[in-house]
Formats: structure tokens, sequence, C-alpha cells
């Protein structure tokens, strides 16, 4: 029996020790260098979403504290502060993963906008229409007053609104609606006073 000496053992662990150091280190600059950016675009993308669900004269968004962990409600003004309408941003799980959603909703209480701002984890080429106008675009113009159910549940939910579901993607679909759902229960406790 061949005697194993001490260096055949010590260098392959010893190497693999630095190897695993240097690709540690080489992960956590990575991690470092790449935190600002990504937090950059998400905070451009809050901003763009923001800004398409929001009326013409909308100049500034200003964050309410609200009692939800779960979703971020913003006031928007106009040029002479005005509150003009709120943005609300919601998220739901989907069929892939979460779907984030911005619901922008007047001071009369109707549905400026919804856009679906992240559904990346959906299947492409179904659950990702949920971000399209022909979907989104159904809830313009309604009322925030009711809650949504998609049309197939409407007979489990008589007393809601439905919108229609993108072919296929019946899951990513009612994801959207839950989280307009969220967002429409956020809007009643900004305008109730919780965040004015």
């Amino acid at each position: 029996m061949p005697k194993i000496k001490f260096r055949d053992i010590f260098v392959p662990t010893a190497a693999l020790v630095i190897i695993c150091g240097i690709s540690t280190a080489l992960l956590a600059g990575t991690n470092e260098l790449t935190k600002e950016p990504i937090a950059e675009a998400e905070r451009s993308g809050l901003q763009m979403s923001m800004e398409a669900v929001s009326m013409d004269n909308a100049d500034r968004f200003e964050r309410l504290d609200i009692d939800d962990n779960t979703a971020e409600c913003y006031k928007v003004l106009d040029k002479d502060d005005n509150i003009i309408s709120y943005a609300v941003t919601t998220s739901a799980k989907g069929y892939g993963g979460t779907i984030k959603v911005m619901t922008g909703i007047d001071i009369s209480g109707n549905i400026i906008g919804v856009n679906v701002y992240d559904n990346s984890d959906e299947t492409p080429g179904l659950g990702a229409k949920t971000s399209h106008e022909s979907f989104c675009g159904q809830f313009t113009g309604r009322s925030a007053d009711k809650a949504f159910a998609v049309t197939k549940d409407s007979q489990k939910f008589p007393d809601n609104q439905t919108v229609d579901a993108v072919t296929g993607a019946t899951i990513s679909s009612r994801s959207v609606v839950s989280a307009v759902d969220h967002a429409l229960e956020i809007y009643k406790l900004a305008v109730g006073g919780e965040g004015q």
C-alpha cells in the first residue's frame, strides 16, 4: 500500500481554498458594483410606471406613509401642489413569479390606468401579455369603488367588475386583477385620510 504524503493532501486542499476565496471576492465585488445600477434601474422603472398611470398635468409624486408593507402609495401633485390623483404600486404571485402593478386613480375615484411594470417571470407570449394595453386598458375609466374579477370568475364574484383574461394566461390575469384590487384598498385608505 503506497504511503500518502502530506503535500498530496495539502496542495490540492490549499488550491481549492484559494480558488474559493478568489471566487467569493469576485462575486462580492460584482455585487457591490452592480447594486447601485440595479437600484437606479428599479427607481427609474417605478418613476416611468407612475408617469404612465398619471394625468398629463402631473408635476411630482409624494410618497405616503401607509400601514401596508406590501404596497406603496404616492400622491400625484400638479405644479400648484394640488392632489390630482394617486399612484399605487402592488404585487401578486403570478404563474411564474411576482407580478408588479402600478394603478393610477384620480380624485374622483376612477382608474386612470394600470401598468404592469414587471411580469418578467411570466410565460413569454402568454402571461407576459398582461402588460399589453389590450389587457390593462380594460381597467381605465372604471370605478375604484368595486373590486374586479376575471370574466370567467363572474359567477363566483357576481358583484365585481369584470375584465377579460389574456387567452391562455388566466392565472397571470387573475394576479393582475388581485394586485389592482389591492391598490383600490390602498387608495381608499389614502383618500380616507390615512396618508394625507
